[in-house]
């Protein structure tokens, strides 16, 4: 039952999946290395599906210093060597910084930042069933009032958005409270409190 559940969640997804899954193969192509499907080692106790998932090789294009576009995936590029984010959520599609996951240790099957990140699809998910929610009842409502083109646009635009407007919404209300866009923004502080709070029971 619960794998049925979790194919209509990934169905509700799809519009921005389709998005998240086509920039992961892109990074892949250009600076990446490990593409595969990634599931949660704690997916039969408390659910979640696989994501597309690959790493950024060190020294590639995004993670090197100098002018932009080169760098274009540094969070300090003051340090010595430079410092990288450790990946970021794209719906389930996530792409890892160079030491994002533990690819090459075969001691440790599953980082911080990869626990991290599927947290991240966990409020991807959530905001599409809101969006996907708010799409169909607008092509109803439209499609009820004689408007099939209108129900249609404004309903898929509705539903395809979901994801993008969590992220902005967190990012402007954080600024709004005087906080940093991304390091105050509820879903980012989420996932991180999570994150923390799961390692420490360890």
């Amino acid at each position: 039952m619960k794998a049925k559940r979790h194919v209509v969640l990934y169905l509700i997804c799809l519009p921005w999946d389709l998005v998240a899954y086509l920039a992961v193969l892109l990074i892949r192509v250009l600076w990446g290395k490990g593409l595969r499907w990634e599931t949660p080692p704690y997916a039969k106790q408390r659910g979640g599906g696989p994501c597309l998932t690959c790493q950024l090789n060190e020294g590639s294009l995004p993670v090197r210093k100098g002018t932009f576009p080169v760098g274009w995936y540094l969070r300090d590029k003051t340090a010595d060597p430079p410092t990288a984010w450790g990946g970021t959520t794209l719906g389930h599609g996530i792409f890892y910084g160079p030491r994002g996951r533990f690819d090459d240790d075969p001691n440790n099957s599953w980082s911080g930042t990869q626990e991290h990140e599927h947290y991240h699809v966990e409020q991807h998910e959530a905001a599409m069933v809101g969006s996907f929610i708010s799409g169909l009842a607008t092509f109803i409502v439209l499609l009820a009032l004689g408007h099939p083109v209108a129900a249609v646009a404004l309903g898929v635009s509705l539903w395809a958005s979901g994801y993008l407007l969590m992220g902005t919404g967190g990012w402007l209300a954080a600024l709004l409270r005087g906080e940093a866009a991304y390091r105050g923004s509820q879903h980012e502080e989420s996932a991180r409190a999570q994150t923390e709070v799961n390692r420490s029971r360890r």
